[in-house]
């Protein structure tokens, strides 16, 4: 793990341990969320957004799974400038922090340090939380992911302060009631093209092994029967 700050105006210069290798799309290895994105898989070269009501927090565990499933050999770059992120927990879920770099810097520098590491053809996956953007902001940031060929992860909230956007993708994540050992969210697709819109996957995770579950319900209009498909991974 490694730091990224800003100095007299210029981000420090960013060295990956390798290049991603080339691919248009990339899969978490979930069959039931990966089957609502568009084509049935996640474009690289491309910005997805993750909404949440600003009552239920930042989505950082679906975050933190597009960001691993999206890397091979390329860096993650995470802005944190409130130092809000613990990698320990992101480690123990299979981000590799030997790859992974925490972007510090103040907030007002966000959107173009994101996008110089989105245009950075050794990063695979860039994450921030950018509540605003402009329409010039937004375009910037998807012309520099697909300079760059990885993508953005932007966590934005829910209403008027996220109308504007650029992205391939935009998901709604809620958490929802779990159990002791067990953490839950609903992911629904809200826009992109192609995709199962307002389809809806849950998401389960244990605390103990770290083992994710995604589960979808997939409602037959002309029988109205719901069928469920299941698949997990381990980190």
């Amino acid at each position: 793990m490694q730091l990224i700050s800003c100095h007299d105006g210029r981000l420090l210069t960013l060295e990956a341990t390798g290049l991603r290798s080339g691919g248009g799309a990339f899969r978490t290895g979930l069959e039931a969320l990966d089957a609502l994105a568009p084509g049935g898989a996640w474009a690289c070269g491309a910005v997805h957004e993750l909404l949440a009501r600003p009552a239920d927090g930042k989505p950082l565990f679906v975050a933190m799974l597009l960001a691993r499933s999206a890397s091979e050999s390329g860096a993650i770059v995470w802005c944190d400038p409130h130092r809000e992120l613990y990698p320990p927990a992101l480690a123990a879920h299979g981000v590799p922090l030997d790859r992974l770099f925490l972007l510090r810097l103040p907030v007002a520098d966000q959107v173009w340090a994101v996008a110089e590491c989105l245009r950075c053809k050794g990063v695979s996956a860039v994450v921030a939380a950018v509540p605003r953007l402009t329409r010039i902001e937004a375009r910037r940031l998807q012309l520099a992911a697909e300079t760059g060929g990885g993508i953005g992860v932007l966590l934005r909230p829910t209403g008027k302060a996220s109308n504007i956007y650029a992205a391939a993708s935009r998901w709604l994540v809620s958490p929802t009631p779990g159990e002791r050992t067990l953490q839950r969210w609903t992911v629904q697709l809200l826009h992109g093209h192609g995709g199962r819109l307002g389809q809806v996957v849950t998401l389960e995770c244990c605390r103990e092994t770290h083992l994710v579950r995604a589960t979808a319900e997939l409602v037959d209009r002309s029988s109205q029967e719901k069928t469920t498909s299941r698949t997990r991974i381990a980190s």
